[in-house]
């Protein structure tokens, strides 16, 4: 887990959630203008399986906003070439490729192979947004589409399946006639990737369960003034999309398993063991200097605690430390989610 070190180092994210990223999959329909800012940041983050979908080739006005392509790749699919690049941008994640056009016909068959997790929409027709909704209502998968047009971008997540939450539909229950795509009305390269960014951002978000605005809201997004604005979308209990849908039956947020911490003076050396999860620069900078610590302590950095689970005493408590009591704290909260139960966390301030 070297490579992910640095979100780990966040508070709002542990060992569990890394994990469950880990164990994520998620169908991207579109490696255009929005798939390719919003994959690499995906794949980068640790995405377990990254499902790509998408017909089209690569052209070179599509170059100065679609920059995971080059120009030597003009006329090759752009699911395989996005594909070729996630995985030699983290090879520790699972790239499929789809290369045939998502129809009504087809969905059910080239998708059954997958237990995805979430849709991405990053398609450029309402005829595509159209199918990713029903997909999204009828099979209970998060919906996350997003759409951008000259200096403008509109992102929502959508749980049309939850009997409380509106679908895509509900939202636009008719189609604009006169909608015009990029191609017709233009586009700065950075709105495709601002908005592609900020839907991958969105995922992440949602998917590690971060404090964000719910799925009842919309956004509405103007490159040009830097002003977005959010509003409500309300379940149509009319919309014939998914007002047949059932209550929602996924299983409710868990909360934090909370751990002991114990100060330097409460720690029996003969029957603990301490775990320092610091870097080892950290511990050349900062050693563990206290009479009451009889044992050398043994370092296992967080990033590498999953692939070192054999290390640890069985027979022992353990007690975990780090520079300011978080990543010791993530690795105990992690080992009491895998059933550990004598752990504890070690005050590094009493130290």
């Amino acid at each position: 887990m070297e490579r992910y070190i640095r979100q780990l180092s966040l508070p709002e994210i542990d060992l569990l959630k890394q994990e469950k990223l880990s164990e994520t999959c998620i169908l991207m329909v579109g490696a255009g203008g929005l798939g390719s800012p919003a994959l690499p940041y995906l794949a980068g983050a640790g995405i377990g399986h990254i499902i790509i979908a998408d017909h089209d080739t690569v052209y070179a006005s599509n170059l100065h906003r679609q920059t995971i392509y080059r120009s030597s790749q003009a006329g090759r699919n752009k699911a395989e070439l996005a594909g070729a690049y996630l995985e030699s941008l983290n090879p520790e994640i699972r790239v499929s490729t789809i290369t045939e056009k998502l129809t009504e016909d087809n969905a059910g068959e080239l998708l059954a192979a997958y237990d995805i997790d979430i849709i991405l929409d990053g398609s450029d027709n309402f005829a595509t947004k159209a199918l990713l909704n029903t997909l999204s209502v009828t099979l209970n998968i998060p919906l996350i589409t997003a759409s951008v047009n000259q200096f403008a971008g509109q992102i929502g997540i959508f749980e049309g399946y939850d009997s409380d939450k509106a679908c895509y539909r509900c939202l636009f229950p008719d189609f604009p006639s006169d909608a015009r795509n990029c191609n017709e009305a233009g586009i700065l390269g950075t709105s495709a990737g601002m908005i592609g960014m900020l839907q991958a951002h969105m995922t992440l978000l949602y998917l590690l369960d971060i404090d964000q605005e719910k799925p009842e809201n919309f956004w509405n997004i103007d490159l040009k003034t830097l002003r977005i604005e959010s509003f409500h979308t309300p379940k149509d209990s009319a919309c014939s999309h998914c007002n047949h849908a059932n209550k929602n039956t996924q299983n409710p947020t868990k909360g934090k398993t909370m751990v002991e911490m114990i100060g330097i003076d409460q720690l029996n050396d003969e029957d603990s063991v301490i775990i320092d999860v610091r870097q080892p620069e950290e511990l050349l900078s900062d050693p563990l200097n206290n009479d009451l610590i009889k044992s050398a302590p043994v370092n296992i950095p967080l990033p590498e605690l999953t692939g070192r689970l054999d290390e640890l005493p069985a027979d022992k408590r353990l007690a975990f430390v780090c520079a300011g009591n978080i990543r010791s704290a993530q690795a105990a909260e992690y080992l009491s989610a895998k059933g550990y139960e004598n752990i504890c966390v070690l005050d590094k301030f009493t130290i």
